[in-house]
């Protein structure tokens, strides 16, 4: 294996300019021809290969590779080229190839950056370079024909399906289903014409060539996924015309989404594409490697993965309840504790209405220090939680800065969110972020984003157009959390919207981890974290006990085991003035103690495996598996879980990520027992796991031994 990650560009001049994109195995060819800037092929075995073999481009309706609407016109042909050029990083290549358009006064450089995996970032920078006002209606940084297959002969359906979170409401996140792709177009939305928990993350199937491609665009507003399957029927054209599928991705919001000053340059968000022959872990396992690597946050160094508690607003706080739950979150074993919404706001007082006044409310008549000093006494970080992009109809920001709120389309008020667009509002917004964090100095900050529905968002009049907002308010959003991130590099900062209302990369990229979801009910609990685990790595997803529910279905043991193979948080375990139930305080803590000295180790570099990637519904019947392994396969733990019923009595588990030539020691959580057992019957023949209830689980665990 050679010690640094391969990556490199390859450039043709003649017949034509094409570009040939390597990293790894994986390559992707494109090129400009005849005023089209084409994909040419993909393939994952290093080839490069000539044009005889690459997609027949001139005999499909949308070859090129990116789509641009620029002033109501598609700008899909009449490019010029204008040369390509690379720049090597310390993480990898960045090829830029520029073009310009022959009509219209634009120029686009088409930046494509490789980090030795098998999975690609791209993005457009787009340049007015006219002397007016120009309008994008559209901006998709990657599309055109992404595969093709000469061996499928069904007349009914077509070769390809996509696997993507079937669901877009709140509390339904994670709900990863496939879906056969009919022979006509076919479109997946999120946060505009739909929901807004919903990511946008795909995986795409191939189902004659094994080929799974995986995407995941950074974008926090509405997106559009657009497929379209073009399979010849028999009989109809030539026997040997293959199935193509087109596919486009990007924003989507009422147009124009962007309006460009003369000589002003905006980038598109950036788009994760990725190919792997072989299963859906693969793919999810080079997607996970390639934002490890190469997108997402390290996160503080020597804070990352930190067990958490806190006090929430289901409960009226008071500082009496919070001592409380900070000795109840030391005894269990956290290391970061926080005061979520309310801590702004007077007894008695709803926390929602009130947001957007950043001072220490009168529920806490000493202000936070003293709590901030009881916490870190007790050995523990502190945290607050803050919602610093919504006014609240009831604070004293929304008599004081009515206009900062951004307007819908009618003219009223878009979710009571602030008008990122207004840079006295923008600015705001950060020195309040700032204050809160140096104020109370803060070891952690918890960000959330309570509205709901997205929609087509607001409008700005600008320049004689009706702007959409998200563009702005979201390139604003990310500079301001870019500058905190670099500000305060200590501090572990941890994303919410709602629940998983912005799980995208977009967002996350700034942020140690993230709550995607405020549902915790079984067996939901499970539909959840196996699907949000293949869009994120699993260390990035938080997941909690003692709390929003969570304990209302489902045994201790099956909500604990699920909570290992993420970032685990929990909520006190008993009332104030109560006693604690030691017998449940120390099933807590021996989860916490297998989370951090058991899966904390390995949990940055590990590799997961969905052994049932599609449940059997939202609350899911039958069984279900994940297994988590290390990089170097010497620990690997697997929950098999029991849904709700019907279900058979017992599911045999094999294990896919062990080394089958190395001995393990494989310990039954739920009895204790151990044995040992080599990986290749782990692997091949399986262990039985029999369960009698619904809602109930086994965790085991694996150890190499010499």
């Amino acid at each position: 294996m050679p010690d640094a990650p391969f990556t490199d560009l390859f450039f043709q001049d003649k017949p034509h300019p094409s570009v040939m994109y390597r990293s790894g195995m994986v390559v992707c060819q494109e090129a400009l021809i005849k005023g089209q800037y084409v994909g040419r092929s993909w393939n994952t075995v290093g080839y490069l290969g000539p044009d005889y073999e690459c997609f027949p481009t001139d005999e499909h309706w949308g070859p090129q590779a990116f789509w641009l609407e620029m002033d109501g016109q598609l700008l899909a042909s009449h490019w010029e080229w204008g040369g390509c050029s690379q720049a090597r990083e310390e993480r990898g290549l960045t090829v830029t190839v520029e073009l310009r358009h022959a009509v219209r006064p634009v120029t686009i450089r088409i930046k494509t950056f490789l980090d030795g995996t098998p999975v690609l970032t791209r993005w457009l920078e787009i340049t007015n370079c006219g002397q007016r006002d120009a309008a994008l209606s559209a901006a998709s940084p990657w599309s055109g024909i992404l595969t093709q297959s000469r061996f499928w002969r069904e007349e009914e359906s077509t070769p390809f399906s996509v696997g993507y979170m079937h669901a877009s409401n709140w509390g339904q996140e994670g709900y990863f289903r496939w879906h056969a792709l009919p022979n006509a177009g076919y479109r997946i939305d999120g946060r505009y014409r739909r929901r807004r928990h919903r990511p946008p993350f795909f995986v795409l199937r191939n189902e004659t060539t094994g080929e799974h491609f995986i995407g995941s665009l950074e974008w926090s507003g509405g997106f559009s996924i657009e497929l379209d399957p073009d399979c010849q029927t028999p009989g109809t054209t030539t026997a040997d015309a293959p199935s193509q599928l087109f596919f486009r991705i990007g924003p989507d919001a009422p147009a124009p989404l962007r309006v460009l000053a003369p000589g002003e340059t905006v980038s598109t968000p950036r788009m994760h594409l990725g190919l792997v022959i072989g299963d859906l872990d693969a793919a999810v396992q080079a997607m996970h490697e390639h934002l490890r690597e190469s997108v997402l946050s390290p996160g503080p160094s020597g804070r990352t993965g930190l067990v958490e508690s806190a006090i929430g607003p289901e409960f009226e706080i008071t500082p009496g309840l919070v001592y409380h739950c900070v000795d109840v979150a030391q005894s269990l074993g956290a290391e970061v504790f926080f005061v979520d919404a309310s801590w702004y706001s007077a007894p008695g007082t709803e926390w929602f209405p009130t947001v957007g006044d950043w001072k220490v409310g009168s529920r806490f008549p000493q202000g936070l220090a003293p709590i901030r000093d009881y916490v870190r006494h007790r050995g523990m970080l502190f945290g607050l939680w803050m919602e610093p992009e919504r006014i609240g109809e009831a604070s004293e920001l929304a008599r004081e800065k009515p206009d900062w709120v951004i307007k819908r389309y009618d003219g009223g008020p878009l979710h009571g969110s602030i008008d990122l667009l207004n840079p006295d509002a923008a600015q705001w917004v950060e020195a309040q972020m700032e204050r809160v964090i140096r104020e109370h100095e803060l070891d952690f900050f918890r960000l959330d984003w309570n509205i709901g529905w997205l929609g087509p968002g607001g409008a700005s009049p600008r320049e004689g157009w009706l702007e959409n907002t998200y563009w702005r308010y979201y390139e604003t959003l990310y500079a301001i959390w870019a500058r905190l991130a670099a500000r305060h590099p200590d501090v572990i900062f941890e994303n919410c919207a709602g629940g998983g209302g912005r799980t995208d990369v977009g967002m996350v990229r700034f942020f140690a981890h993230t709550w995607v979801t405020d549902c915790q009910k079984a067996p939901r609990s499970f539909t959840i974290t196996n699907g949000m685990s293949m869009a994120l790595p699993p260390e990035r997803i938080d997941r909690l006990i003692f709390g929003q529910s969570g304990q209302v279905t489902g045994n201790l043991d099956f909500q604990c085991s699920l909570m290992v193979f993420n970032h685990p948080t929990f909520g006190f375990t008993h009332l104030i003035g109560s006693r604690p139930n030691p017998v449940q305080d120390a099933r807590v803590r021996h989860y916490v103690d297998i989370y951090k000295s058991f899966v904390r180790p390995f949990h940055g570099n590990s590799r997961i495996y969905h052994h049932t990637p599609e449940v059997d519904g939202l609350d899911p019947h039958g069984w279900g598996a994940l297994e988590m392994v290390s990089a170097d396969r010497t620990r690997a733990i697997a929950g098999v879980f029991r849904l709700s019923d019907p279900a058979a009595p017992e599911y045999l588990l094999r294990m896919r990520g062990l080394d089958i030539g190395r001995r393990y020691r494989v310990t039954f959580d739920g009895t204790g027992e151990s044995c040992l057992l080599d990986g290749f019957t782990l692997m091949k023949t399986g262990v039985t796991i029999r369960r009698e209830a619904a809602l109930t689980s086994e965790l085991l665990l694996c150890e190499a031994v010499e």
